[in-house]
């Protein structure tokens, strides 16, 4: 069999097919969207680079008139193909991406402008009898989007003709104003309200779009199909566009976007030359990516966890370009950005924040209700069950299936996978001051045990840290993530460092280093904070014969009794000082 090719990032359907590339099939979703059930406004929400605007693109080449020539090239193998519907290359589409639209206040008319005149402009090339007329572009400096919309459809009236519909395709609705609200709440609502002193601007827009919102004759939009990332900007407007329905947490459309188990292992089958990968087998492949990229549930009814597909991508480009299996949890494209779900997470009320990402540090669920309403027109922060919900939507939280059969009302919450514990981590360093340490050199420390240099530069690290602010100043859980990113940038591939890790059987050790030589030292951590105010003799006495003590439950765990070599440190810092340092024999 020939093998295709992958290319992480590419969301046009006819150069996927025509260069052979990987995707997963979602076109069985069309028939559910048409079902006479179904919303004519459907509203889908996911995480960024999951696959939406993808499927958007499919919905274009599937529906528009137009497009009806190459079908044959664009579904041909697919499951559409041979299940074609009633309203296949039936619509006049118009499709709009906002993803391109700035998040500067200023720029956001303007670019919403831009947007559309593009998207009209494609519109009269592909319907030189249903277009616009030239004089249709050019600037007017009292336009606003809403007008533009209003005189795209009376054009579209005007040349129409009976059962000739509309079909829009509006994807990441919302990308510029959550940008928007994460910098400037103030903005934000002046966008998303009309109430007085406000301008309504993106309200408006889709005040307008509902407006035209069919079946009568001067209604010429049949359908609406929306992504975007979350509710916060349609709940925020809802008064002005309460057409929509959010389909995100229906369980038929779990696996809408992203990858399922199934869809990943035929990719793979379809990718990858494992004569090439010196050993490497599937098994191994799909055990990485499912610790880092799997884990993701959308709804309370689904059972089938779903991969961030452009991850799993990069990945696997990675992996066949290279050999062997990539470091890098994330790539420079994704959406895991510990600025932004900082951004985010400064939006809580005082405290909301510091519980969250201390749960998610240590690995806790995190009971919440259903997502709630996220309306910032109404609110100046998020309550705890807003924040629960934007970090679910945003894709920092999932659904936590292992608690659904609590017998409480509460749905429960939990990290979805290592890149997205990664994330949470930078975030926390990044609010207590600490920048990750690059150029230091702790490999060794695998070979010879010797925890002094460790230490030494610990203790630097904490000195460079500008101020102990952060959610709650520089506590234990600080000092944690100083060792752990230490051990992790300066172990040189010698080391494979985890945090807060599982004993299997009496709770979570602080820090577990594995040396990946064998016959190496691996290193068990437990660490203990004190500020200097509070670092008596007495009180290090008291935190290093807790450590100890701990340090002994642990190493007879079931996750730590079969390790060799292992060197079990209970350590006390008071400040930037290591005050009690103690190996157990």
């Amino acid at each position: 069999m020939k093998l295709r090719y992958i290319q992480p990032g590419i969301a046009s359907l006819s150069y996927i097919m025509a260069r052979r590339l990987a995707f997963a099939d979602k076109t069985n979703y069309i028939e559910i969207l048409e079902r006479p059930d179904s919303p004519d406004v459907p509203v889908f929400l996911r995480p960024r680079r999951f696959g939406k605007t993808l499927f958007t693109d499919i919905l274009f080449n599937y529906y528009d008139k137009s497009k009806a020539p190459d079908f044959e090239n664009n579904f041909k193998g697919t499951w559409i193909y041979s299940h074609p519907t009633e309203y296949k290359n039936s619509y006049y589409c118009v499709r709009l991406d906002f993803s391109s639209v700035t998040s500067k206040v200023s720029g956001i008319a303007g670019g919403l402008i831009s947007e559309l005149c593009g998207a009209f402009k494609d519109f009269s090339d592909r319907y030189p009898d249903r277009g616009l007329p030239a004089s249709f572009f050019e600037k007017d400096p009292g336009d606003d989007p809403a007008k533009v919309i209003t005189r795209f459809i009376a054009n579209f009236r005007s040349h129409s003709k009976s059962g000739e519909w509309l079909y829009f395709i509006i994807d990441e609705y919302d990308h510029f104003i959550n940008e928007v609200l994460s910098k400037d709440r103030e903005a934000f609502r002046d966008l998303t309200s009309t109430e007085e002193g406000h301008s309504g601007l993106v309200k408006s827009f889709y005040t307008c779009l509902k407006r035209y919102k069919g079946p009568e004759k001067d209604k010429p939009i049949a359908k609406i199909f929306m992504t975007g990332v979350s509710a916060i900007s349609l709940d925020s407007m809802t008064s002005g566009f309460n057409i929509g329905t959010n389909i995100s947490a229906d369980a038929e459309f779990n696996a809408m976007a992203g990858f399922t188990h199934d869809e990943l292992s035929q990719i793979i089958d379809e990718t990858v030359d494992f004569s090439l990968l010196g050993g490497i087998n599937k098994a191994q492949i799909m055990d990485v990516m499912e610790q880092r990229y799997d884990g993701y549930l959308f709804s309370k009814q689904a059972t089938e966890k779903i991969f961030c597909p452009n991850m799993c991508l990069t990945f696997l480009h990675s992996l066949i370009k290279e050999r062997e299996i990539p470091r890098a949890l994330t790539d420079s494209s994704s959406d895991m950005d510990a600025g932004k779900l900082g951004g985010m997470l400064n939006l809580a009320e005082p405290g909301v924040a510091d519980e969250l990402t201390g749960a998610i540090f240590r690995r806790e669920g995190i009971a919440s209700g259903e997502p709630k309403d996220l309306n910032l027109n109404k609110a100046n922060n998020f309550g705890r069950e807003q924040a629960v919900s934007i970090l679910t939507y945003m894709g920092f939280l999932t659904r936590d299936p292992k608690r659904t059969g609590d017998a409480s009302l509460d749905v429960w919450y939990r990290c979805p996978n290592e890149a997205c514990y990664q994330t949470f981590l930078d975030c926390v360093a990044e609010n207590s001051g600490f920048e990750r340490p690059y150029g230091i050199k702790l490999e060794k420390l695998a070979e010879n045990g010797d925890i002094a240099p460790l230490l030494s530069e610990v203790s630097r690290q904490i000195k460079k840290i500008p101020s102990r602010g952060g959610f709650s100043g520089f506590n234990e859980r600080s000092l944690q993530l100083i060792f752990y990113f230490t051990l992790e940038n300066g172990g040189a591939g010698k080391l494979e460092t985890k945090l807060e890790c599982d004993d299997g059987e009496h709770g979570a050790a602080d820090i577990f280093a594995r040396s990946l030589k064998n016959g190496g030292r691996n290193l068990l951590l437990e660490l203990k904070y004190l500020p200097k105010a509070k670092g008596t003799d007495q009180a290090v006495a008291a935190k290093l014969e807790e450590a100890k003590a701990q340090l002994e439950r642990y190493r007879k765990a079931l996750n730590f009794k079969d390790v060799q070599n292992l060197d079990c440190w209970a350590i006390v810092f008071v400040n930037a000082e290591p005050k009690a340092v103690e190996k157990l024999p």
